[in-house]
């Protein structure tokens, strides 16, 4: 049995009794998806449940399958229900009302988010207590999983407390991590850094906000009230373990949290500027390029996924414009990020242009192609800062430099 046949009759199980449709049909939409327009086959298997529950008019809740009990490291794929006993370690303030609480659970084997939907009329959860929790969903972004709590969800508090695993950045004790490596949202890290700047917190749940820095560059970092951490002081310099990085309109923070580790060092350190400049040919535009949706909830910007977001669910986007392209100078590939105002200018079409073009052709990768056609295979310089390994364009120009032979630059492309 192929993966796609069997990804058609586990969904076709899941409505065969809310609507008339057969395994034939579920199977041909995935095999359209998967190997047709190549989206992953998790991807794909989304897609296709949301357009059921469209047209059954349920909700995700509706269709749950049998849960079974897990442990957190077990959690590798989402759409899966499952029951885990668990320690809440951090609640974070909600940045939407559609989300009652939000956070961070742990047992044994390691830690994972939680998001709990107002919707869903569930008792509240108390930092440091143990819960059964039954009928939680697996999510995924960005390739990293957290757990939702929803209507059906049962929760009852454990008789016995659990001894969490802390979390593992993977990294030596002695390592030192740079502000600027950080590219990935949920990760747990250990800095050295100063604190360069103190502002006032904007919620009673937040102790301290600011921004730190070190040698590569300068990020903001957070300390909620209720992880009960000892002050930061401006201009000090402290090593800092089990950070957890947050991400907002591409943008990488971190979040000191009730694990965090904070001792302060009498070393100076130079805080530096992470903005570098790369020049060359744009050899690639990369998929989730061109016209995009955004999360249209305040203080979340990030990119749906089929009309999902990660932590607000289905919602309405808004759209928006950027390119993810690659720069080659020939020794090595710079990877980039144009936001609106840069790929407006980059590609000399504007937000309203490129939603006329998509309405037209009822297919949004027109912009993209359109964009690829104008940019691919020209000379640019840019600067900007850098955000793990892609350059957030600031600054750009369009510079004379070698002639692109365009069948060299397609196969050094398919080869990234």
């Amino acid at each position: 049995m192929t993966d796609v046949h069997q990804h058609a009759v586990d969904i076709h199980e899941q409505f065969s009794d809310h609507i008339d449709v057969d395994v034939e049909d579920v199977e041909a939409r995935l095999d359209t998806l998967i190997n047709e327009y190549r989206v992953p086959a998790e991807e794909a298997r989304r897609s296709v449940v949301s357009h059921y529950l469209d047209e059954a008019g349920l909700e995700r809740e509706d269709i749950r399958g049998e849960s079974e009990s897990r442990k957190i490291e077990s959690v590798d794929a989402p759409e899966q229900w499952i029951d885990v006993t668990a320690k809440i370690l951090e609640l974070w303030e909600p940045r939407s009302e559609s989300v009652a609480q939000v956070g961070l659970i742990g047992d044994e084997t390691g830690t994972i988010k939680f998001t709990k939907w107002a919707k869903s009329d569930l008792p509240e959860l108390e930092e440091g207590t143990t819960y059964h929790l039954g009928n939680v969903v697996t999510d995924e972004y960005q390739e990293r999983f957290s757990v939702k709590l929803n209507r059906t969800t049962e929760i009852e508090e454990a008789e016995e407390d659990i001894a969490v695993e802390a979390p593992d950045s993977e990294r030596s004790e002695s390592e030192a991590i740079e502000l600027a490596a950080i590219d990935t949202d949920e990760q747990w890290i250990d800095v050295t850094a100063k604190v360069t700047d103190l502002w006032e917190p904007r919620s009673e749940s937040i102790s301290q906000v600011g921004l730190i820095g070190d040698e590569s560059g300068t990020t903001k970092f957070v300390s909620f009230a209720t992880s009960d951490l000892p002050e930061l002081e401006e201009g000090a310099v402290y090593q800092l373990r089990n950070l957890v990085t947050d991400e907002y309109q591409g943008d990488f923070s971190v979040k000191l949290n009730r694990t965090t580790e904070i001792e302060r060092i009498e070393e100076g350190l130079e805080v530096g500027d992470n903005t570098v400049e790369s020049e060359g040919i744009l050899i690639d535009i990369q998929n989730g390029s061109g016209l995009i949706k955004r999360c249209p909830q305040e203080d979340c910007t990030r990119v749906l996924q089929n009309g999902r977001c990660s932590e607000h669910g289905e919602v309405d986007g808004e759209f928006d414009l950027r390119i993810k392209g690659v720069l080659d100078d020939g020794k090595e590939v710079q990877e980039t990020i144009f936001d609106r105002e840069a790929t407006e200018e980059l590609g000399g079409i504007d937000l309203e242009e490129a939603k006329e073009m998509a309405m037209d052709a009822l297919d949004t990768t027109v912009v993209a192609d359109e964009i690829s056609e104008k940019v691919l295979g020209r000379y640019y310089r840019v600067a900007g800062p850098t955000l793990g390994r892609y350059l957030l364009v600031n600054e750009m120009a369009e510079i004379s430099g070698p002639t692109a032979d365009p069948e060299e630059l397609l196969i050094k492309a398919r080869s990234i």
